[in-house]
């Protein structure tokens, strides 16, 4: 760690900075869900154009993380955070302000584009300053902040959006964002410094293609990404599950309960991770999050009894993107932290490109069969996640 993280009032600084910044980015990329109709109707958005505008987020997001990461291992973290947040408050803007489905496509890439910045430089900031013994509780921290974020964007979205409109949410979110980016000014770097002076980019894309030989950090990716699959298809293939059972108030009030087990989840096996070992945990939760969607299969309509089944698919989230992250971390660290930031990039853009795949997954097959077909098939894979998540190695030692 280096020497000036010490002392726990820069951490905690630091930590409090950068959670803030990823709690206002997920609460705002959340919020569009529930407003997706009004935003539709209002601009006169064919629904399938809609679904462009929600991808192009995805793919902003995941694309760039790689490079994003390289340039922070070589040049530091603390630029990518300052324009990361700036950047995504411009997206806010302009989807704010917008007046045709063009201009919604580019404020939603630049949003999408400002989260490829922020998210993986914060998450290599959380391996910069905390040791192994307290990196889970961390990153935990940061996780535990974008699943509250999430929480707040269905709630912001379907209470303050219904009342005072779509465009009010995202100017006041613009606000918000801006402030995070002033705030932001007060971070400082955390990049270990590299005794190599002649460690540029090509040696950098060198030695993490190197460390992805290691079979640790390849199962880890693939756990990642058929979790981050499942679980996303899975969040999509619920309101065509429940349709016709519950109302557009008591859908958003269904994702409630797992967003807040995934951001809790994410918390709290953080920290047990750090005292009993990544890899008891992380099986656990997939086990837990893959017999949920299994149980939905065969779920009456009851809303509460959704509820509660689906909050357990959360478990398959936040904590498996907060050991997975600790995983690479406990690895990417005792091999060469230099390239900490590439590679977690690497993790990222790996996660949301299955994430990404997950509604496409989802969609197909419900479209030749049913959603109870669809969330069968998606627990299966979280089930061979788990297969997988046996070989992996304990890195805490």
């Amino acid at each position: 760690m280096p020497e000036q993280y010490d002392s726990k009032v820069h951490r905690t600084r630091i930590m409090s900075i950068i959670s803030i910044g990823l709690f206002i980015e997920f609460m705002a990329i959340l919020s569009l869900i529930p407003m997706l109709p009004a935003v539709s109707e209002d601009l006169n958005v064919a629904k399938p154009f809609m679904g462009v505008i929600m991808g192009s987020f995805m793919v902003f997001m995941a694309i760039p993380q790689i490079p994003i990461g390289m340039l922070s291992d070589k040049y530091g973290r603390r630029p990518f955070i300052i324009i990361g947040i700036l950047t995504f408050s411009i997206g806010l803007l302009i989807f704010g302000l917008a007046k045709s489905a063009e201009q919604l496509l580019i404020a939603r890439s630049l949003s999408g584009l400002g989260v490829a910045m922020f998210l993986p430089t914060a998450y290599a900031i959380g391996g910069d300053i905390y040791s192994i013994r307290e990196r889970g509780k961390g990153i935990g921290f940061i996780s535990m902040a974008i699943g509250l974020g999430t929480v707040g964007g269905y709630i912001l979205g379907g209470v303050v959006g219904g009342l005072f409109g779509w465009r009010t949410v995202f100017l006041s979110m613009f606000w918000a964002s801006l402030l995070v980016a002033i705030g932001s000014l007060w971070v400082n770097e955390t990049r270990p410094k590299s005794l190599d002076t002649d460690f540029g980019i090509l040696k950098i894309a060198k030695s993490t293609l190197l460390m992805f030989w290691d079979r640790t950090l390849v199962l880890t990716g693939l756990v990642s990404m058929l979790c981050s699959l499942a679980v996303i298809g899975a969040s999509f293939t619920l309101p065509f599950f429940a349709a016709g059972t519950v109302s557009s108030v008591q859908m958003g009030l269904i994702f409630v309960p797992y967003a807040i087990t995934s951001s809790l989840g994410a918390s709290v096996t953080g920290s047990i991770s750090d005292s009993v070992g990544r890899k008891t945990p992380l099986i656990t939760m997939i086990i837990l999050g893959g017999a949920a969607l299994l149980l939905l299969t065969f779920d009456t309509m009851s809303p509460i009894i959704i509820s509660i089944n689906f909050g357990f698919v959360g478990l398959c989230l936040g904590p498996v993107v907060t050991l997975s992250t600790a995983i690479l971390s406990d690895q990417v660290v005792k091999k060469d932290p230099r390239i900490l930031g590439t590679s977690i990039g690497v993790l990222n853009m790996v996660r949301w490109l299955g994430g990404a795949s997950g509604p496409v997954v989802a969609g197909t097959i419900m479209e030749f069969a049913d959603a109870r077909t669809s969330f069968m098939t998606l627990g299966i894979l979280v089930l061979f996640a788990t297969f997988i998540a046996f070989f992996l190695r304990e890195t805490l030692e």
